[in-house]
């Protein structure tokens, strides 16, 4: 009777241990867990962030003539947005352009053109093979990061533009 007396605490004590490390071990994971979404959560709101800006780089022929400035409005530099996703004024997201690469002209021939529709008819060239106008091709690089975690995405996106050949010979020579 003597010699049982210490068995059944050394065997709770070894269960409580088993039970500690257990719940330490769920709950680690769960931070786990949790920092991993939160990553996510980062990326894709610079993803989305990446994508506005050259939404917004794009949606205007800006990049054409001054493709060193593309926004309208940029925060403390050129070719760089900030965002605020959270409404709490203060930046989140920044965004830096790199400046819209030309990638491919190619002229338009008059041919090609139907001189009923206004566009083109105002890149008809009388006596010509080639109009007036080009198809140019663009790259155009965004990098977003996030100001909090570091989560950075990079976006490249092509556009094709239709412009006169005077803008496009300043903005892509050759």
């Amino acid at each position: 009777m003597h010699r049982q007396q210490g068995a059944v605490l050394l065997v709770a004590l070894i269960m409580l241990l088993l039970l500690t490390l257990i719940a330490v071990s769920s709950f680690n994971l769960t931070q786990t867990n949790l920092q991993v979404v939160h990553n996510m959560e980062s990326r894709s709101l610079a993803n989305f962030a990446a994508n506005a800006a050259i939404e917004e780089a794009i949606s205007r022929s800006q990049f054409l003539s001054t493709p060193n400035s593309v926004f309208l409005v940029s925060c403390g530099q050129a070719n760089r947005k900030c965002y605020d996703f959270n409404g709490d004024r203060t930046t989140d997201i920044v965004v830096v352009m790199d400046s819209p690469s030309c990638v491919i002209v190619l002229p338009i021939k008059n041919s090609e053109l139907n001189v009923s529709n206004d566009s083109d008819a105002s890149c008809f060239i009388a006596g010509s093979e080639n109009s007036m106008c080009v198809n140019s091709v663009w790259e155009i690089r965004a990098t977003a990061t996030d100001v909090v975690t570091g989560a950075q995405v990079i976006i490249r996106q092509g556009v094709a533009v239709r412009a006169t050949s005077n803008n496009i010979a300043t903005a892509c020579p050759g």
